[in-house]
């Protein structure tokens, strides 16, 4: 389990499987604490995005989904699983809406399975394979176990294969298309937008009470 808490007021733990999805926009104060027991192994992936220069100073939001609100597409032949988290697969939508259109989804092949999903041709998109176990294909190549796969934009439908198991993680954005500079926790578009958030958080400014709580 990972505790969340931040200096908006914001607190939550979610368990195995769930997701914390926090929005930083103009400055967030927060801590993620493991809260395993004994000799439990906590295993997780953290993912930054980023938001559009006209977005960066929105307030920051924090929302949790535990497991059983993650919804989950079978394939008919029982084959493949996708928890979908964001954006949609075969009619199955996932509860967390980005700022900048977008895709997140966990996918589970088993022996003979075959997935396929279709996304603008324009977006950018890669893949983390955190479990592979027999032959795989991905994106038409064979996947490496704990490697990130960065597809190119020039078609529309990514497709995997796997003879024993499978298990990715797929991202799928549109470009932003900006300039990215970043320093410590700051992302910003420029050099002095990084040295004004620096000023912003010494002077704590960034810890205004004035922002919006989810709950």
């Amino acid at each position: 389990r990972v505790e969340h808490e931040d200096h908006v007021g914001n607190k939550g733990v979610i368990g195995p499987g769930g997701v914390q999805w926090m929005t930083a926009g103009r400055g967030i104060v927060h801590s993620e604490f493991p809260k395993s027991k004994g000799d439990e192994m906590l295993h997780g992936f953290q993912l930054w995005i980023n938001l559009p220069a006209k977005d960066k100073m929105i307030r920051p939001k924090y929302q949790d989904y535990q497991a059983d609100r993650i919804p989950t597409f079978q394939s008919p032949d029982s084959k493949y699983s996708v928890r979908v988290l964001s954006g949609e697969h075969r009619g199955t939508r996932g509860p967390i809406e980005m700022i900048n259109p977008g895709l997140l989804l966990d996918v589970r092949l088993e022996e003979g399975a075959e997935f396929e999903q279709a996304f603008p041709a324009e977006w950018n998109s890669f893949a983390y394979v955190y479990e592979k176990e027999g032959e795989a294909t991905l994106g038409g190549k064979p996947p490496a176990e704990r490697h990130s796969h960065v597809f190119d934009n020039k078609g529309s439908t990514l497709t995997a294969t796997a003879s024993g198991t499978l298990k990715f993680l797929l991202f799928a954005g549109r470009p932003i298309n900006e300039p990215i500079v970043q320093y410590g926790p700051f992302v910003m578009n420029t050099e002095e937008e990084i040295q004004q958030a620096f000023m912003d958080f010494r002077s704590g400014r960034l810890m205004n009470p004035d922002v919006e709580i989810v709950t």
